[in-house]
């Protein structure tokens, strides 16, 4: 399938490396399928809407940012997670104008199954979690991943 975007221009993809959210992501409720792009040779990667060319999220696993989240089975339960090395999570960064660093939003981590291929926003309870800033690393663009 080929999908136009704004950022990446024509991208031929596989329906199979696409990543479902049921319930959308919030603020985005409307948009359901997404497909994840290497951003560089980093860490980084775009979680890009199939459906608007215009709506990607950098992303990261939370370790990047040295974060680990404790994940029970009730919140792999909407994803249908049924072994643990099929749970893959990632967290919404953005980059400062300058490029130099980024804030990493620890409360609302991505959740996504990665048999299954579906995902979640788990939006945390928890009110002293804090977003951390870091410095962003300088690599080369990439291309397609999967988690």
């Amino acid at each position: 399938m080929q999908i136009q975007t704004s950022r990446f221009g024509l991208l031929n993809l596989e329906e199979t490396t696409f990543i479902c959210f049921p319930w959308g992501i919030p603020g985005f409720e409307n948009l359901k399928r997404y497909v994840l792009l290497q951003h560089r040779d980093g860490p980084f990667q775009w979680l890009q809407a199939v459906d608007d060319p215009d709506v990607a999220f950098v992303v990261c696993p939370p370790e990047v940012v040295g974060v680990l989240y404790r994940i029970g089975s009730d919140q792999g339960k909407p994803i249908r997670v049924e072994k643990a090395e099929d749970l893959a999570v990632f967290v919404l960064v953005s980059f400062d104008r300058a490029g130099k660093n980024i804030r990493a939003h620890l409360r609302s981590p991505l959740l996504v199954n990665a048999a299954t291929r579906e995902g979640y926003q788990w939006i945390l309870d928890a009110e002293d979690l804090p977003k951390v800033t870091v410095p962003a690393p300088q690599k080369e663009p990439g291309k397609t991943s999967t988690p």
